[in-house]
């Protein structure tokens, strides 16, 4: 009877302890590569330089782009990311649809809170180039992300000087 209470002791010590050690461990949520979000956000051109003048929105016209896309998640590091955005361009009391740009790219995921994109750019108007993005979600909900962006397109071609523009963006990822 000694031996069978003290069994008993020892198997009753041994299940509180391990369910103790189960119960204080830290929830690892694992994510699930690939995956895949959708996007839509409103871009503003700021500001654009060439090598012979600069030109400012606002000043004697408006533009706005609306890029829509599909980002294709790999790791919390990497992404691959189709862009499309139509550009409006308002002069003059008149507005009408400038281009239509395909933005294919690769998204360097979570730098110290930053994502970093780096895109082709291939627009209807006959210009092409690459756009570097710095981008900053400012809001995380369980579905939603909300973020903030700074676009910097270089563009080229269509008998036109190069350029380089500085815009901001703010976006919603579903």
């Amino acid at each position: 009877m000694k031996g069978a209470k003290k069994q008993l002791i020892l198997i009753l010590l041994i299940s509180y302890l391990t369910s103790t050690v189960a119960l204080s461990q830290v929830d690892n949520k694992v994510t699930n590569y690939p995956k895949i979000k959708s996007y839509f956000s409103i871009v503003h051109p700021i500001a654009t330089f060439t090598k012979d003048e600069n030109h400012f929105n606002f000043n004697n016209n408006y533009r706005v782009g609306f890029p829509v896309g599909i980002n294709f998640l790999q790791s919390a590091k990497i992404a691959y990311s189709i862009e499309f955005v139509p550009t409006i361009s308002v002069n003059d009391c008149r507005s009408s649809v400038t281009g239509l740009l395909f933005h294919p790219g690769v998204i360097y995921r979570n730098i110290g809170g930053f994502n970093f994109l780096s895109r082709l750019a291939f627009n209807t108007n006959g210009r092409y180039g690459f756009t570097a993005v710095i981008n900053k979600p400012i809001i995380k909900k369980e579905k939603v992300t909300y973020y903030l962006a700074i676009p910097i397109p270089f563009r080229f071609g269509n008998e036109l000087p190069a350029t380089v523009s500085f815009g901001f963006q703010i976006g919603i990822i579903l």
